[in-house]
């Protein structure tokens, strides 16, 4: 038989080994241990699982055995595609948690309600990823690879500063103006201010002000 897994939330790929190993122990199955370290369930298009399933395909293993079935799939359609594939080359699927064997109805029938279940988690988590980006950018917030503030706008804060005038002083104008921030924002505050006086960019303009 092959076995599938992939490191995981709270267990290890030895203990996944381990437990993987125990169950093929138990069933009396020889066992190979194929990992996708690195790799998301998300995808099928992963190579130790598609060798798994190349071997699995040409009869040279029975079962495909994984710790959880996110392991394998977090998609109901692939998951299904993949159920059509084992019962049409005659191999099966067989997860430890929780116990099932698709080469039964119920075993089936549940890991198509575990694929489901995986497939909404994974839909939530993304939808509300967006959502906390979209109120982000709401609020003036830059969302992406953080940005520099331009060399004239350094310039201008050492100059300011260099002429006397206090950091709010400076904050309050560069907001007043709109003037970005180096994180995309419109609101500049003091420790802002004093970041950009702090910077390598900052210091280096601040040299012939010093």
């Amino acid at each position: 038989m092959s076995t599938a897994e992939q490191a995981t939330e709270g267990a290890s790929v030895d203990a996944q080994r381990a437990a993987l190993g125990a169950e093929a122990l138990r069933r009396g199955w020889d066992c190979e241990v194929v990992a996708d370290e690195g790799f998301s369930a998300k995808d099928l298009r992963r190579p130790g699982l598609a060798s798994a399933l190349e071997r699995l395909d040409s009869g040279g293993a029975d079962a495909l055995l994984a710790v959880r079935l996110d392991r394998v799939s977090r998609s109901v359609a692939d998951f299904a595609g993949l159920l059509a594939r084992a019962k049409k080359r005659s191999w099966r699927i067989v997860l430890l948690s929780p116990n099932l064997d698709t080469e039964d109805p119920a075993g089936k029938f549940t890991a198509h309600v575990l694929a489901a279940a995986a497939e909404y988690e994974r839909d939530l988590i993304g939808a509300r990823t967006r959502e906390g980006m979209a109120q982000r950018r709401a609020e003036g917030v830059h969302v992406g690879r953080p940005r520099s503030v331009p060399l004239n706008v350094v310039e201008r804060i050492v100059l300011d500063r260099a002429n006397g005038s206090t950091l709010k002083q400076i904050a309050q104008r560069l907001t007043d103006e709109g003037v970005p921030t180096a994180r995309g924002g419109v609101c500049w505050s003091l420790s802002s201010v004093q970041g950009i006086l702090n910077s390598t960019a900052g210091r280096r303009v601040a040299g012939p002000h010093a």
